[in-house]
């Protein structure tokens, strides 16, 4: 990124801090919990050279621009590995997963151990007709619909709905319930709860390609995004608070990255902060 110009464009990245805040109170969690960032895709040019492309990484991409570990990859190399990085995270179970750059020699092996939760009493708001739920593990992911589905006020077919969504509609999910239901949220307040079998994983840079936007482009361009829950004004409907026990994972990640330079090892732990997003250490 060559100038606040370009950065204010195409800004999503968050901000990455040192290590794992298990400390929040129930005013932070108030304010965190339920909030997504959407994830703006761009491009752009600085003098006909250094293209980029930026998104809602998380705390990854802060990491490996800070550590030495990524020193010898270039901006849009880290960017890349950052999001790769991110989706090892987010797999429930150990494995390992690997990146090759489309752009230059550089590749990584991502190594992630099994999660280890800590549970916490948090406060989550919520609509007064959308049931509290004992436990959630914290998540901060946006999903895609793939068929028409309802929003139940509970994680089960017996709550009544909501509203329903249409195929294609992108969610925020701020949690996921014991029994695999994802637990919805708009501007921080939680509207419902849908299945996880009914959605997929939303990335930005897939639906780019799918759209057929060039990611190459000199324009900076916002990926257009069938956003779900428009039609619910939560200022004119009633919500309350309710305290669940907020599971937040912690996991060992190995990251092994080549480049011409030769190959950088190392071994972090990466943890969920309190709206959901993996920091690495």
């Amino acid at each position: 990124m060559n100038n606040l110009a370009n950065r204010s464009m195409c800004a999503i990245l968050l901000v990455v801090t040192a290590g794992c805040s298990n400390n929040m109170t129930k005013e932070d969690w108030g304010s965190t919990i339920g909030s997504v960032g959407g994830a703006v895709l761009g491009a752009a040019v600085a003098g006909g050279k250094n293209r980029w492309l930026g998104a809602a990484i998380g705390g990854a991409a802060g990491y490996f621009a800070g550590k030495m570990i990524g020193r010898h990859l270039d901006e849009q190399d880290r960017e890349a590995l950052a999001a790769e990085t991110v989706t090892a995270l987010d797999e429930q179970s150990a494995g390992t997963s690997t990146w090759n750059s489309s752009r230059t020699n550089a590749s990584a092996e991502i190594k992630t151990g099994e999660i280890t939760y800590k549970s916490e009493p948090k406060e989550v708001k919520r609509l007064a007709a959308v049931e509290a739920v004992p436990t959630i593990k914290l998540e901060n992911k946006e999903y895609q619909t793939t068929s028409a589905l309802r929003v139940r006020a509970g994680p089960g077919t017996r709550y009544s709905t909501i509203t329903t969504l249409k195929p294609g509609d992108v969610v925020n999910s701020a949690g996921r319930t014991d029994n695999g239901w994802l637990m919805l949220a708009k501007q921080n307040v939680t509207v419902g709860y849908v299945h996880a079998n009914y959605v997929k994983p939303y990335t930005a840079v897939e639906q780019a390609q799918a759209q057929g936007i060039d990611l190459d482009s000199v324009d900076v361009k916002t990926v257009e995004k069938q956003e779900a829950f428009a039609g619910i004004d939560l200022d004119a409907i009633e919500t309350t608070s309710s305290t669940v026990t907020a599971q937040a994972g912690c996991r060992d990640v190995q990251i092994s990255v080549k480049t011409d330079k030769g190959v950088e090892n190392e071994n972090t732990q990466a943890c969920q902060q309190a709206d959901g997003v993996w920091e690495l250490g």
